[in-house]
């Protein structure tokens, strides 16, 4: 048995996990608690109780970790590839992305829209936040765009995406 499926957790601890090439995506997430490597740890709580959290697990070579730790603490603020090769101190876009694709076995822009798609799935499945509010916090110009991005993406509009929770 999974040790998220257990019976002993709490209901929002057993959501299923969205399994990709990429790693794990777990959705409904209450608490996060990493224990690193040196024996100490942090937890990670939602202080809002109507949110959780979304947790995206990827495993990646130590040696690896100075880059791959550069592009997860950027990416959330880049509206580009190369403003997040610019962010992670890369003036060439071409070589960013040949590390990229090296450490993440997949493109920048793949990847970016990845974690976006999880994003908006996370938003739309797990929070009763307005569209338009949802688009705004995710970067999309207005709702259309928002729907857009789900029709063409995920298969469906966001009603029908929040429709099937």
């Amino acid at each position: 048995m999974d040790v998220f499926s257990h019976p002993i957790l709490p209901e929002s601890y057993r959501k299923p996990a969205i399994k990709d090439e990429n790693g794990v995506f777990y959705n409904g997430v209450a608490q996060c608690v990493l224990h690193f490597s040196d024996g100490k740890y942090k937890v990670i709580n939602n202080d809002n109780t109507n949110n959780l959290l979304a947790v995206n697990v990827l495993s990646y070579n130590k040696v690896e970790s100075n880059f791959v730790e550069l592009v997860l603490k950027h990416h959330k603020g880049s509206s580009s590839i190369k403003d997040l090769a610019e962010r992670c101190g890369y003036k060439s876009t071409k070589t960013f992305t040949r590390h990229f694709k090296q450490k993440f076995n997949t493109t920048p822009k793949q990847w970016m829209l990845l974690v976006k798609k999880n994003e908006v799935i996370h938003y739309l499945q797990n929070t009763d936040i307005p569209f338009n509010k949802i688009a705004s916090i995710l970067g999309f110009t207005n709702v259309p765009h928002l729907n857009s991005f789900c029709i063409s993406k995920i298969g469906s509009s966001p009603k029908d995406i929040r429709k099937r929770v």
